[in-house]
């Protein structure tokens, strides 16, 4: 589950409200613009958090009408509404007026592909060309002017035809290609390199005529439609192009080599009338339509299919609530609403098995909506960050999606239910407390006794008791991961980690060399820290006394494992004599390898769940029993996430999902089809398969492994029925900011728990039950029943009793158990007839 941060610009009190907004393709920089009846027209820059850019603002007496930035350098053109055009560069506020070419209000700003070419056009028909060098500096006057007479409305440009792959065809001549060798040679057909960039493009009036510009500049008719065009949109796949009208009437034309244009389709798009209609393109052919409706229309220009997305009442929409504008975000696949009533709808492109993306509606999952107040105008994806602007008529926010945080650790768990506020369960007493947090979390980490949350910039440390929380410190720090021990925090700086008090003082640092990088990775279990860095290394603390000690020397994993990129999560077991890893390859796709290295050993060894197999040599079991492995639901996945029991140091448990094949990127992960997946980690028997299982429906995210129970996050409403809810105003917290609004406020439970196969019917039993059945399941995984006889004769007559009554919960175990009691006694458990008889059931 995701929530979106929402940050305020930190507009000057000289700007106005807000009209326009737009971020830089790549760099993390919004631009807007504002009137102010005072001031006139004003442009400002902000980075991602809302800050505000003092060295970049422009003031005229006269509004903006456009904004647009290059695609590769931080330049950002403006049209003014009398004809100006400047050119600002981040972050050092330099202007460049461009000569005068324009007279009128501009309505065109359009950059070819690689930012080499600008056009401009303004209101009574002039285009002008100018010519931009690759720092994107003006080059001299404009390269040609044309005059069309009537309004400029929309320009594209045309992507470049496909040239030869230069370098392919040399690393094919190399290898031995004999006809990429004849495309160099003399005797060969000469060399067809395309252009670097499209340079030829359309441009509409408001007559409904297009004209096609050349990379030469000439210009020519191409095709005239009634109406005045509101839209061009460019099909690569067809090699086509869309016209929209202001009558909302497409129309799409096949285009000539030599320059002609051929309807093939026209269309009239469902509308509201005398309402803006906000349209967005998407490369993979879908035009998307906001009509001031409660729903937002979807035409698929490819298949020739068109469909609706209505808003669901149910999740938190109101009646009568309108969609205004909508965006795309073609690399997280998300489509964005903004409404009248201050919520942005998110729709999430969800791949269902056996289907391929966009090929029918009912891919599109409609999430919880983000509450901005005010009327939403305008909203926009941007940057490489993929952040969303969004206007609400009287400011502009920005939203970045942050996965839930979540933490579980000795009986308490704690989920992040919105940006400020977790939902906090105490195992052990059966409590349960929200935390209203006046920082966003970024990130939560509790111990039986506190709770700690920090934002990238600030880290505060509420003190935990059964029914309060108490704020025990709040401190400025940049680390982006903290993990904590006891009273100790851990955070991280370049190159070492810092242990902190509560309030945040430094009591002891761990170095790291040049070699060994910096720490990007912590977690503790019991008393062992290990530390993940940048350069893939790895170390070991014990933290069992005063002062933290290296457990072990640091390992470069990148000298163990082939293809590593970089390392994505490291977690160590109670003991500290196994560290599990999970790694990104270098292509940046994760690997569907779990990686363990034995800290004694000095050894690293993996499973491999694309082929559902641990590495060779790591485990000691005969073929036969080997097969196991193979006989399971394991191959063709990858693993998401992973943990140990913070007692028992053999216990491993992981999410895996299904890939499509070996080189499948993180965009083909079914996170819908989850299997939970438990294996005994060992010296003398290596990795052995304890359980498989699908994650069950209605829980989100496996938290923790915590014997006898799996520990998962939950949807609201699917609480786990041994924790009794406690209503908020019973757990209430002391402190004024965690009160939740209103006495009588409820709080979901998203936390649930799910025993563990062999302990159906023996959740509460005992630690030295528990051990002895750990111990017998282990035992009966590596199919040595003699020993797993000794184990289940430690349990009490009672709890065997209770065990066989369970049948139907885990009919597997009590078959086993039963065959174990009535079984003929061995040579080898003979000794133990005694015991052996007094555990028949009678």
């Amino acid at each position: 589950m995701a929530v979106y941060f929402d940050h305020r610009i930190e507009a000057p009190e000289s700007s106005g409200v807000p009209s326009q907004l737009t971020w830089h393709p790549v760099l993390p920089v919004l631009a807007v613009a504002s009137n102010s009846s005072t001031t006139g027209g004003n442009v400002d820059l902000y980075l991602q958090q809302g800050e505000y850019v003092e060295s970049c603002h422009l003031e005229r007496p006269h509004p903006p009408t456009l904004l647009r930035w290059h695609p590769l350098k931080p330049v950002l053109a403006l049209g003014w509404e009398n004809g100006e055009v400047v050119l600002l560069i981040h972050p050092v506020g330099h202007q460049t007026v461009l000569p005068i070419a324009h007279t009128a209000c501009i309505t065109l700003l359009e950059w070819s592909g690689s930012g080499s070419r600008l056009v401009t056009g303004d209101q009574t028909g002039a285009l002008a060309v100018w010519k931009v060098d690759a720092r994107g500096r003006l080059q001299g006057n404009h390269l040609v002017k044309h005059e069309y007479n009537k309004p400029l409305t929309c320009c594209i440009f045309r992507p470049a035809t496909p040239g030869d792959d230069v370098a392919m065809l040399a690393r094919a001549s190399v290898s031995g290609d004999e006809s990429a060798l004849d495309m160099f040679s003399w005797k060969g057909a000469p060399l067809k390199m395309g252009p670097q960039e499209g340079l030829a493009f359309y441009v509409s009036t408001a007559d409904g005529k297009v004209h096609y510009v050349d990379e030469h500049c000439k210009t020519s008719l191409l095709l005239s439609v009634e109406g005045a065009i509101k839209k061009l949109f460019y099909l690569e796949k067809r090699e086509a192009l869309a016209v929209i009208t202001e009558t909302l009437m497409l129309s799409q034309y096949t285009l000539g080599p030599e320059g002609g244009a051929q309807e093939f389709m026209k269309v009239k798009l469902s509308s509201k009338s005398g309402q803006n209609v906000n349209i967005v393109w998407t490369e993979n052919g879908l035009l998307i339509t906001a009509t001031g409706e409660q729903v937002i229309r979807l035409w698929d220009l490819e298949r020739d299919d068109n469909y609706v997305l209505p808003l669901d009442e149910t999740l938190g929409f109101e009646r009568g609530e309108m969609i205004n504008c909508v965006s795309y975000c073609a690399e997280k696949e998300i489509l964005a609403g903004g409404t009248s009533h201050g919520r942005i709808a998110i729709w999430k492109m969800v791949v269902l098995s056996g289907s391929s993306r966009g090929d029918n509606k009912a891919q599109w999952k409609l999430q919880t909506p983000t509450e901005i107040q005010g009327n939403v105008t305008q909203l926009q994806w941007g940057s490489s960050l993929n952040l969303l602007a969004a206007n609400n008529s009287n400011t502009v926010l920005i939203l970045c999606e942050h996965l839930m945080s979540a933490h579980f650790s000795q009986q308490v768990a704690a989920v992040q239910l919105t940006p400020t506020q977790l939902s906090i369960t105490q195992f052990a007493t059966g409590a349960h407390l929200a935390l209203q947090s006046e920082i966003h979390i970024k990130g939560v980490c509790v111990t039986k006794d506190s709770v700690t949350v920090w934002s990238g910039k600030q880290i505060t440390v509420y003190e935990l008791t059964e029914t309060v929380l108490r704020n025990t410190g709040s401190f400025p720090c940049d680390s982006p991961i903290v993990t904590v021990h006891g009273e100790n925090l851990y955070t991280v700086e370049p190159n070492r980690v810092q242990i902190r008090t509560p309030q945040g003082t430094v009591k002891q640092l761990l170095t790291f060399s040049k070699a060994e990088g910096n720490p990007v990775l912590l977690s503790v279990c019991q008393y062992y820290l290990v530390v993940g860095t940048d350069t893939a290394h790895i170390r070991v603390f014990d933290l069992s006394r005063r002062d933290a000690k290296a457990h072990c020397n640091a390992k470069n994993l990148a000298d163990q494992i082939a293809n590593l990129g970089a390392l994505r999560s490291v977690k160590c077991n109670a003991n500290g004599s196994q560290v599990s890893i999970l790694i990104t390859q270098v292509n940046g796709r994760p690997d569907h390898k779990v990686y363990f290295y034995d800290v004694e050993m000095d050894t690293v060894t993996h499973f491999d769940f694309f082929v559902g197999r641990p590495s060779s040599g790591i485990s000691q079991q005969e073929e036969s029993e080997r097969q196991q492995f193979q006989g399971t639901e394991l191959s063709g996945r990858c693993p998401v996430s992973h943990f140990w029991d913070e007692s028992e140091p053999r216990l491993f448990v992981c999410e895996t999902v299904p890939i499509s094949s070996e080189s499948s990127s993180t965009s083909v992960l079914d996170t819908t089809d989850v299997s939970v997946v438990t294996l005994f980690c060992t010296q003398e028997h290596g990795l052995l398969l304890q359980d498989c299982y699908p994650k069950p429906s209605g829980l989100q995210a496996l938290l923790a492994l915590d014997v006898p129970y799996y520990c998962f996050s939950c949807k609201p409403g699917e609480r786990d029925l041994n924790v009794p809810e406690i209503s908020a105003t019973t757990s209430a917290p002391a402190h004024p900011t965690q009160q939740p609004k209103g006495s009588a406020a409820k709080f979901p439970h998203m936390v649930s728990r799910r025993a563990l196969r062999d302990f159906v019917g023996l959740e509460n039993c005992e630690k030295a039950t528990r051990d002895a059945m750990l111990n017998f399941s282990f035992y009966l995984t590596i199919g040595d029943m003699d020993e797993a006889f000794k184990s289940i004769k430690l349990i009490k007559r009672w709890e065997i009793y209770m065990c066989c009554m369970c049948e139907r919960q885990n009919p597997t175990l009590n078959m086993t158990v039963l065959g174990i009691l009535y079984s003929p006694i061995s040579e080898s458990n003979r000794d133990h007839s005694e015991s052996y008889n007094s555990l028949h059931p009678k």
